[in-house]
């Protein structure tokens, strides 16, 4: 049986990046292939993702993190423009020896796979792999030391594929790996969602409830409904943002401020849910909201926009019309007036959204083209890629 394998250091997020990842292990066993996941963290990743994101992924194997040795210090830091981001610093307390049988370690692992699926944060690892698919899922303006660039270069020769999740990741990613970059949309199974169940009057958003790199943006949401709210006055739609939290909801200090901004207006907040509630969700909603990459410039701050958006597209696999932020790689899902709406200011987000809760059968219109749109981005249409990809 051929061997494959995938080095994530993120997986606990289990944020659309992990769904990514995931996916990629299970169309890898769907292909035939045996798949270690390198991992260090919680031994139940396994199961967790199973349970978020209803991937058939049992037959995958844990094996030792081989990688970690460098692994960053994540920092957070507020620039001036009150943008917060992540500040990789590499551990510094490596002497010759230990980078040198680190080097041979990673050699004898890697050669003996057929395949191996590395995330990278756009520093590029050694692999000796028959195949080396190096995947990009943020996109960076950061610039590099010619000394990393000369050795970079010489890695880069190992490396078969550069898979980003965009083209808008992949414009970026041109910068440093040229002609070896390729888009690969992100897997939705969009087969999973019935956009016929009976839908409320519910604007919804799925995003993690922090404020790190690319941050959903609630807040802005919130001060969007707040707008409808008092417009409308006896207004009977209400706002449902769901998501993730590392944290005890309790201990969470963006998602507690988040809950005082919503005194007094019919918000709820859905924390942690599994994938049957996020399913239930988007299947009853009637409009999806995306704000991430709100205020941003993306030329400059690319990786604080949405890189794809596989939220959105599971919302219009079930009927909600996405009325999305025109930044990152959200235009690429959504055509303004066709298959839902994008906005760049809050006014226009109300506004586009007051027009579609009065205008009824162009909400049923919508809907059903943001249902055809989405099975662009199935996990058939991600499979038949990837093959393509597989059998370079």
């Amino acid at each position: 049986m051929p061997k494959a394998a995938l080095y994530d250091p993120y997986l606990d997020t289990l944020g659309g990046g992990e769904r990514y990842c995931f996916s990629v292990v299970e169309s890898l066993l769907n292909h035939g292939y045996d798949v270690d996941i390198f991992w260090s963290g919680d031994p139940g990743i396994i199961a967790k993702a199973k349970d978020r994101f209803e991937l058939d992924i049992s037959k995958a194997t844990i094996v030792p993190d081989i990688f970690n040795e460098y692994a960053h210090h994540i920092e957070c830091v507020d620039d001036r423009e009150g943008i917060v981001k992540i500040v990789s610093r590499p551990n510094k307390h490596h002497d010759v020896l230990k980078k040198a049988k680190s080097f041979l370690n990673k050699y004898s692992t890697t050669k003996k796979y057929d395949i191996f699926f590395y995330l990278s944060d756009w520093s590029v690892p050694f692999l000796f792999s028959k195949k080396n698919l190096l995947h990009v899922q943020v996109p960076f303006t950061k610039p590099v030391a010619t000394k990393e660039k000369l050795v970079n270069q010489l890695k880069l020769f190992l490396i078969n594929r550069v898979i980003c999740n965009s083209n808008f990741t992949q414009k970026f990613a041109l910068t440093k790996f040229r002609n070896k970059c390729e888009v690969l949309y992100p897997p939705v199974d969009v087969r999973q969602f019935d956009p016929h169940q009976p839908k409320q009057n519910i604007i919804l958003s799925v995003g993690r409830f922090d404020n790190l790199l690319n941050s959903k943006k609630q807040d802005i949401l919130i001060e969007g409904f707040k707008k409808i709210f008092q417009q409308n006055k006896t207004t009977d739609w209400k706002l449902v943002l769901a998501g993730g939290s590392l944290q005890s909801p309790d201990q969470n200090s963006y998602l507690l401020h988040l809950q005082t901004l919503t005194q007094g207006l019919p918000v709820e907040f859905v924390v942690n849910p599994d994938f049957s509630k996020i399913k239930s969700l988007y299947e009853s909603a009637k409009i999806y909201w995306h704000a991430a990459g709100y205020n941003i410039d993306q030329e400059l701050h690319p990786e604080n926009t949405e890189h794809f958006g596989i939220a959105p597209v599971e919302a219009m696999s079930a009927g909600a019309v996405p009325i999305v932020i025109n930044k990152g790689g959200l235009s690429e899902i959504v055509t303004d007036s066709v298959s839902g709406y994008l906005w760049n200011t809050i006014e226009e987000l109300v506004a586009k959204t007051q027009l579609l809760i009065a205008s009824p059968n162009i909400m049923s219109q919508i809907s059903q083209k943001s249902v055809e749109t989405s099975s662009q981005f199935s996990k058939e249409a991600f499979d038949a890629n990837f093959s393509r990809i597989l059998n370079l």
